[in-house]
């Protein structure tokens, strides 16, 4: 019978949590636009009334909409959403 370590258990649960971790550009305030549109795209992940149930529409939330796929790490809710969801690279078909 084979046993893993705590330790190797451990580092395996962190290694795939930062390969599902997306970016998050906040030293440059580059990610400031996604972060000030999070009622938005809380709306849209939350399953808001009235708001889009059509994931893809995150990308109406800021401008330009590729500025997503740069920042959806910020915040766990849009974090889950664009990997669930393979919504980046950004492919400019949800703004239409």
């Amino acid at each position: 019978m084979h046993s893993i370590s705590p330790l190797a258990a451990l580092m395996a649960l962190v290694t795939a949590a930062f390969a599902t971790t997306g970016p998050c550009l906040m030293e440059d305030y580059t990610c400031e636009p996604v972060m000030d549109a999070s009622g938005c795209y809380n709306a849209i992940i939350l399953g808001w009334d009235g708001a889009s149930k059509n994931p893809a529409d995150i990308f109406k939330c800021v401008d330009p909409p590729e500025l997503m796929c740069s920042c959806y790490g910020c915040t766990d809710g849009l974090d889950e959403l664009v990997n669930k969801n393979n919504l980046c690279p950004y492919n400019g078909t949800s703004t239409s």
